[in-house]
C-alpha cells in the first residue's frame, strides 16, 4: 500500500511540474539571451522575436540581463527557426505620488497634476532595436542555446 501511495504522489509530482504544450505546437528548445547596453546589463526590458513562426516568443530581462524566452507567455522555450530580435525598454516622466484619497493635500494635488502637461515616455534602447524592420539583432535557433546580444549605446529618446 506504501509503495502504490509513493508511486502515485511521484507520478502525480511530475505530472504537475511539467507543462504540456497544446496539440499544434512546434517544438520548443531552451533559449537564454543576455543583453548588454554599454557592457552593463539592461535590466527591465521587454524581449520579443519575430520570425516564420505564428507563435509569439518573448520574455523581459531580469536584473543581470537575462531573459528566458518563453512561447506565448506561458510555455518554456522557442520554436526552432530564424528570427529577428527586438528590444524594448521605455521611462515616462514621473508624477509624484498623490496624498491619501479625501483629504485636502488630494484635492490642491489634482489641481497641480491637472495642469502639468501630460508625461513625455522615452526609449532607453536606439531605436533601431525596437522596430522588427531595422533591428539588427537574428537568432538562428537550431537547438537549446545560450546567447548575449549587445544592443548598442544607452539613450533616453522621445517617443
Amino acid at each position: 500500500m506504501k509503495k502504490s501511495i509513493l508511486i502515485l504522489s511521484l507520478v502525480t509530482l511530475i505530472g504537475c511540474t511539467k507543462t504540456n504544450v497544446p496539440d499544434g505546437f512546434p517544438k520548443l528548445v531552451s533559449v537564454t539571451l543576455t543583453f548588454v547596453q554599454e557592457g552593463t546589463p539592461l535590466s527591465g526590458a521587454v524581449v520579443s522575436l519575430s520570425g516564420d513562426c505564428q507563435f509569439s516568443v518573448g520574455g523581459m530581462t531580469d536584473a543581470n540581463g537575462l531573459v528566458v524566452l518563453h512561447t506565448h507567455g506561458q510555455y518554456k522555450g522557442a520554436p526552432l527557426g530564424k528570427f529577428k530580435v527586438r528590444v524594448v525598454k521605455t521611462e515616462s516622466d514621473s508624477v509624484p505620488p498623490a496624498p491619501k484619497l479625501g483629504t485636502p493635500e488630494y484635492a490642491t494635488y489634482m489641481e497641480e497634476v491637472r495642469k502639468r502637461p501630460p508625461p513625455k515616455t522615452y526609449t532607453l534602447i536606439e531605436k533601431q532595436y525596437t522596430r522588427t524592420e531595422t533591428t539588427p539583432l537574428e537568432l538562428d535557433i537550431t537547438g537549446s542555446m545560450t546567447q548575449t546580444l549587445d544592443i548598442g549605446k544607452a539613450v533616453k529618446d522621445p517617443i
